[in-house]
Order: structure tokens, then sequence, then C-alpha cells
């Protein structure tokens, strides 16, 4: 073997044993604070008009998103043109919580900060601030601060109808952690209406299983639990609408087909979900034919590196 060959051999070796030795599924775990749940403290007065129902699946940008300014401007726009004040249920991906409850990394690699405008309200805040129900899973550290600068994120189901049961799903590992959340949504009677979901894949696999590449194998397992998952309660017959950001900028047939398998793919237009022109998010909603429905994707990010999708319904 060619000298230059025997000392390749051992460097390259290092090399693979270190990139094939990213953070562990558990040094996810550790680092992160509690899910969170949080209800109106007192009840909500009925509205004299009811409007339409609106489910918004957005990934956030780790809080960056603007989704005090998003609620306004629908609910303008759902005012303007006649349909009374509407309700809201937020899907929303890459939510931020910042908390001296959540543990310091110690002896654990987290992933890098990404941080988010100084006037952005972590999820928690928001949750009082509209004084709505909410839950919050986190599936990451985002960076390293410690005390009362810790932050996690994950996802969120943002809602002024009563949440009731919540099932966070796990999925399978590949570069991060990621935590889908399933709730039931009641009406302003306390009867369940809805079953929703919100979930987020991974953008690639481990470099030793192919990297981007093998992104679209990651992404379907990720996609099957979170099917089989879903599985279990479609006894009950409830309407079920999934929303998240499926990373869809490779192999995006087979991760839809497979999310199909639970509810139809929604139409909401041509238009990409991401500014850098990829469409990365999507909805699965399989509610009933009275139920009259459209979905399109906002014009404007609010903040985000992710544009809003928008679906409209209209329920007797």
């Amino acid at each position: 073997m060619p000298r230059l060959a025997v000392l390749l051999v051992p460097i390259l070796s290092v090399f693979l044993n270190l990139i094939a030795t990213g953070p562990s599924v558990e040094s996810f775990r550790q680092t992160v604070g509690p899910s969170i749940a949080f209800g109106p403290g007192k009840t909500l007065a009925p509205r004299e008009t009811k409007g339409r129902l609106i489910v918004v699946s957005w990934n956030v940008h780790v809080g960056n998103g603007d989704v005090l300014g998003l609620i306004d401007s629908l609910s303008s726009f759902e005012r303007t043109h006649g349909h009374g004040e509407p309700d809201f249920i937020l899907l929303l991906e890459e939510s931020v919580r910042q908390s001296a409850d959540i543990p310091a990394p110690t002896g654990f690699s987290v992933p890098s900060r990404i941080t988010r405008a100084a006037e952005n309200p972590d999820i928690p805040t928001l949750a009082r601030k509209l004084n709505w129900w909410m839950y919050y899973a986190p599936s990451m550290r985002n960076g390293d601060g410690m005390g009362s600068r810790a932050e996690d994120r994950g996802n969120a189901i943002l809602s002024s109808l009563p949440i009731q049961s919540v099932d966070p799903v796990e999925l399978p590992f590949a570069v991060q952690r990621r935590v889908a959340v399933v709730a039931t949504v009641a009406d302003a009677e306390m009867q369940p209406r809805l079953r929703v979901a919100v979930t987020h894949f991974d953008t690639r696999a481990p470099l030793t299983r192919g990297w981007i590449f093998g992104g679209p194998m990651a992404r379907n397992n990720q996609a099957s639990q979170l099917v089989a998952s879903l599985r279990k309660f479609e006894s009950d017959g409830l309407p079920l609408i999934v929303g998240g950001d499926l990373n869809t900028y490779l192999g995006s047939h087979r991760v839809i087909q497979t999310m199909s398998g639970i509810a139809p793919h929604m139409d909401c237009g041509s238009k990409p979900t991401h500014t850098l022109g990829l469409t990365l998010d999507h909805l699965f909603v399989d509610v009933p034919t009275a139920w009259a429905h459209d979905c399109h994707r906002a014009d404007d990010a609010y903040g985000s590196d992710h544009y809003p999708l928008v679906l409209s319904l209209n329920i007797p």
C-alpha cells in the first residue's frame, strides 16, 4: 500500500467516527424543559357573531414570525368580507420557549441558537397575552443559554377554542429530535369537534446514511410513525387536520403519499412556502363535505422565513 494511503486510512477512520457520532437523541431529551400547557384563567365570553374557523400551519422560525400581526391581518380580512369574528387554531413549528426551567446543557452538545426579534414573545407569553389555549412540546435546545436566558424550541398548538386531550409523538431520530403534537379541539360547549396535529420533519439524514440524499428516507420514516400514531384515533370519527414543515425540497412525492394515507393532501396553491422559493410546508385535511373550505398561502411571511398556510372552514 502506498505510504500516503497508509497515512490517510487512520485519518479517514477518525473522520468517519466523528461524523457518525453526532448528538444522540438522549442528549436532545436531557437538555430541554418539560412540555407545557396553558388555558385561559377564566371562561371566555361567547362571541355575538359566529365566524369561520381559520387553521394556520406555519414555521415561525424560532419565534421570529409575528403571530399577533398575522392574527390581526386575518381577523380584519374576515370582518371586512362579512365572515364575522373568526376562531383560530394555529399549528406552529419552531416555536420557542425561554425559561429558567430548562436544564443547563452541561456535558452535552446542543444546536446553535437561532435568535429572534426582541419584541417577539416566546410561546407561553404569547398564549397568556392572547388568553388562548396552548400546548407546547420542545424538540431541542436553542443554544446554550443558562438560567433565565435558556431556550428550547419545538412544535406548538395555539387555539382560541379549547384544547382537550394532547399526545406528543416523538418521531424516529435522524439528525435532530422531532416531536409532533396531536390534540383534540372542542367547541364552545366543550364538545370534541376535530383533531389537529403539527409536525416538523428533518432536513437531512446523518452523513453516513446519505446526508441530503438520505433525507427523503429519513422524512418518510418520520411520516410513517406519525401516520401510525394518528391511526389510533380513527375509530372516533373526528375530522382531522395535519399541518407541518415537511422539508420536502427533495423526494417530496413519497413523503406526501405517506402522509396522505391519513388525510388528503390539501391544495393551497402553487406558490412556494419558503422565502428561498421552496415548497416545504403542507396541510392534510379530512373534514366533512359540509365544512366548506379553501386554502391559500399568505402573501406575507410576517418576519419568518416561511409563509403561513391558511385554511378557512365554514362549519355549520
